[in-house]
């Protein structure tokens, strides 16, 4: 795939002979990004060189993921994680497994005149940013549905994943520049592997976590645990783990064929009411307005 503009994948994918979805963005009367949705299986992606910012999404889990340069590999990349490959900087991935990702292009000179400089930085993986799943979300329902303030909704989440990719980038070169030392308060991560592993139990079976049983797996008080994990996170964990249901529930919704109401079940909300103004409040739309424009 180029990011050049949507193109069809490459010889090595085996995917979609088009995109599942296709579609300009426009700010100001001018063509500045496209959001896309490719499917496929087990592949080697080509991303070349360009003019644009690539922002891509997974919808659902992808495992194996490696740059063939060697710069990153991943054993699973979780539904919901976003990548971001900055423009006149090429890669190639190898991905094992079915994959279904967004991808938002967005040209390299629109987003300097949003930064009011110059954006640079490396590729960056698996990012775990729960504003930015939530403005991708909007631009995808903006994009379908078209109403009078859509188009106001898609330049604002434009503007901000601009500002978000060059926050990030530039963390990323500090930390590049800087040792990094672990500090003291964290898990250790074979304690937080078996955390992880937990929840994404809990998340398959859509059964209730209680903060003992995440403190047992760790080897922690809950006190103790409590902290840590946040320390860790960013979240505490109850907020992590609606995160993380959320991120189930965007892959549910991919189907157009399954129940709001069944999606909120596999989900493991409590009731489907419960769900959609969780999922609203999260993402600033319904569950119903995503899964209308990935069916569209």
């Amino acid at each position: 795939m180029n990011t050049r503009g949507p193109s069809k994948p490459s010889s090595q994918a085996v995917c979609s002979a088009s995109p599942l979805l296709l579609r300009a963005l426009s700010a100001s009367s001018a063509e500045v990004a496209t959001i896309a949705r490719w499917r496929y299986g087990a592949t080697t992606v080509d991303i070349a060189p360009s003019d644009t910012i690539r922002v891509v999404m997974n919808l659902i889990d992808v495992r194996n993921v490696r740059n063939a340069a060697g710069g990153y590999q991943a054993n699973r990349v979780r539904g919901g994680s976003i990548s971001v490959f900055p423009p006149a900087e090429g890669a190639r991935l190898s991905v094992g497994g079915d994959t279904d990702v967004l991808q938002i292009l967005v040209k390299q000179s629109y987003a300097e005149v949003v930064l009011e400089s110059h954006l640079a930085g490396p590729s960056m993986f698996d990012l775990r940013d729960a504003r930015m799943q939530a403005i991708i979300m909007q631009i995808l329902v903006g994009s379908a549905q078209r109403g009078p303030d859509d188009a106001l909704m898609m330049e604002e989440g434009l503007h901000y994943l601009a500002r978000r990719i060059d926050d990030h980038a530039t963390r990323l070169r500090v930390q590049q520049r800087t040792p990094v030392v672990r500090e003291r308060g964290g898990l250790a991560p074979a304690a937080l592997r078996k955390v992880e592993d937990l929840i994404s139990v809990a998340l398959e079976e859509a059964s209730s976590l209680s903060l003992f049983d995440m403190a047992s797996a760790a080897g922690l008080s809950v006190t103790h645990f409590a902290r840590a994990f946040r320390y860790e996170k960013g979240l505490a964990p109850h907020k992590y783990l609606v995160r993380r249901r959320m991120e189930r529930a965007i892959s549910l919704l991919r189907s157009p064929h399954v129940p709001v109401a069944e999606v909120a079940d596999k989900a493991g909300f409590s009731t489907p009411a419960h769900f959609v103004a969780s999922f609203r409040s999260a993402m600033g739309v319904t569950p119903g307005a995503v899964r209308a424009a990935l069916a569209k």
